[in-house]
């Protein structure tokens, strides 16, 4: 089957700062005059980082060039002699893997490289795959997360980044104190149709089988998809979580850079892409930006098959996730209620009503009002300025 890779991304080139990061101690790691992978050394002491930038042929800092990303690793602790390889292999995907099959075999046309796509199958393709003796049988065209190609590849067309990253396990004598990760990356892209617009990090875990060590909680998702893996199970490079704790299109901080967080325990494989709420768009689910009567914008993303909603006004700093604990149907409209974290811990109770299914955009509405324990109230209300919103609709009786 001909698949058009990319065909409808926008790509943007800017002059942005990839690798001006503001945090110490933080060493640069050291590309090899062989291979692919860089060597880094962590500074011994508390919150020791090292960067690891690609694809920056100027060797500027920040560096300008179209195509150029970086990594930055953060432990808590880090032991004298700590040190890490980090490599970043390019791949391709279209948010489908062809074969249904984790780690299956997926071409895509047009291009040499290895595709992404069936890394997610496991843990986030839709429809679930099924683990169950006997296998199968498996979904040709499992819709997956769509990776974020803000990479060139030899031939200067978009791709995306896994991040290798090997080294020891945290302890005592190597390090402790969690793992932050920040990704940062100059070329924009347009979200692809039918994703989430904010991109997220996944983790796929060095050993399947190690759950005291892993990013990722324990998962039990039906269909004998499980993680950590039992004994039996043979490890098949899935990427396992979501280990996410920010996305900012153009923080202060790095210029105008992309940048996304996450979190965890140990080093891994991880990758840029779209998450998605139901391959079919046919959930109550919402994904864009509204403009509220508060006179701020509001970045919204909400989906009952995750149970996730998650709110936030970026200039005022406000922010709320919260789980979908009850939705109410009437015609085109749903009244979603549960409880939520504001963005300081501040537990809240929260109400949203959406209008959505309108063929133009801002005829659809998100508001949202919450309530902490103490009395205090928020409430904001508007029109879509993009994105979109789906209620189902009812049978007639």
């Amino acid at each position: 089957m001909l698949k058009r890779i990319f065909a409808f991304l926008v790509l943007s080139f800017a002059s942005l700062g990839t690798q001006c990061w503001a945090q110490s101690p933080t060493s640069n790691c050291v590309p090899p005059e062989e291979g692919s992978t860089q060597a880094c050394m962590f500074i011994a002491g508390t919150n020791s980082s090292v960067i690891a930038t690609f694809d920056c042929l100027s060797a500027q800092t920040p560096c300008p060039d179209p195509g150029a990303h970086s990594i930055k690793l953060t432990v808590g602790m880090a032991s004298p002699g700590l040190s890490i390889g980090v490599r970043a292999d390019k791949v391709t995907g279209d948010g489908l893997c062809d074969s249904g099959i984790p780690g299956g075999v997926d071409p895509e046309p047009g291009t040499s490289l290895l595709s992404v796509d069936c890394r997610f199958v496991r843990f986030f393709g839709d429809p679930a795959y099924n683990n169950e003796p006997p296998v199968g049988p498996n979904n040709p065209n499992t819709k997956v997360p769509f990776c974020y190609p803000y990479a060139l590849d030899f031939a200067q067309q978009p791709a995306c980044v896994v991040y290798s990253v090997s080294g020891p396990k945290p302890g005592p004598l190597t390090y402790s104190g969690g793992v932050q990760i920040k990704i940062a990356w100059n070329n924009v892209v347009a979200t692809p149709p039918g994703y989430f617009h904010s991109p997220r990090m996944f983790d796929d875990p060095d050993d399947d089988h190690d759950g005291a060590n892993a990013n990722c909680p324990a998962i039990n998702l039906g269909h004998d998809n499980v993680f950590p893996y039992e004994t039996d199970q043979l490890e098949d490079q899935q990427f396992v979580c979501d280990i996410t704790t920010f996305f900012h299109p153009r923080p202060n901080t790095v210029g105008t850079d992309p940048t996304i967080g996450g979190i965890g325990k140990s080093f891994n494989d991880f990758v840029i892409a779209w998450r998605f709420c139901s391959a079919k768009q046919d959930d109550v689910e919402g994904d864009g930006h509204e403009q509220g009567d508060d006179g701020h914008e509001g970045d919204f993303e909400f989906c009952r098959r995750s149970k996730e909603m998650k709110f936030e006004e970026r200039d005022t700093g406000r922010k709320m996730k919260g789980s979908m604990d009850a939705v109410t149907l009437s015609g085109n409209q749903a009244i979603i209620t549960g409880t939520g974290t504001l963005g300081d811990g501040t537990p809240v109770h929260y109400t949203a009503v959406v209008l959505g299914n309108a063929p133009v955009v801002g005829a659809n509405h998100f508001a949202i009002s919450w309530i902490t324990a103490t009395g205090l109230v928020f409430q904001t209300s508007g029109a879509l300025i993009d994105g979109y919103i789906v209620v189902p609709t009812l049978p007639p009786l």
